[in-house]
């Protein structure tokens, strides 16, 4: 990765790689805590044999990319999944943070490098539902220039244009 790809935050990088099976047991950790299975949308804890189902087909999906965050050196700091519609040219975002990692500010600095990663490869508007009770992910979406277009009585929907990203 080059070091335009990386950003300095509290005088410590983080950088993007794409998802690799050596990235999968952390990432079926992260899904299963607690705090993490309140936020998402389905609350159920996710079986081992399950996740990795998923976990091999999301890495074949033309249409899905998995990204790593990494706090220099080697710290795993979360994942940022893009599932792109090729029909409306709209990916949707979800994003989970190492709980080991939580409450750093980090998880603004993981979206914003992993938007930058996705857009060298593809060129799609961004989609966020998140849950109204989810504080520091709305507010991590909205530092990160999205904003809110619709919403239902739990989710808030929030987009970002590929355009805004330019500027």
């Amino acid at each position: 990765m080059n070091i335009e790809d990386r950003k300095q935050y509290s005088g410590q990088l983080v950088s993007i790689h794409k998802a690799t099976e050596e990235d999968s047991k952390d990432i079926w950790i992260w899904r299963n805590d607690e705090k993490t299975r309140k936020m998402f949308t389905s609350t159920e804890e996710v079986s081992w044999e399950a996740h990795k189902i998923w976990y091999d087909i999301s890495l074949k999906n033309k249409n899905r990319y998995l990204f790593v965050g990494i706090l220099e050196p080697e710290n795993k700091i979360g994942i940022c999944r893009f599932d792109i519609n090729e029909k409306t040219n709209i990916a949707e975002i979800s994003i989970n943070i190492n709980p080991n990692y939580r409450n750093k500010k980090l998880s603004e600095l993981l979206l914003r490098n992993s938007i930058i990663f996705l857009h060298k490869q593809t060129k799609v508007d961004l989609l966020a539902a998140i849950k109204k009770n989810n504080l520091s992910s709305i507010q991590c979406f909205k530092n990160n220039g999205f904003v809110i277009f619709k919403e239902d009585s739990n989710y808030n929907f929030y987009i970002k244009k590929y355009s805004d990203h330019q500027n």
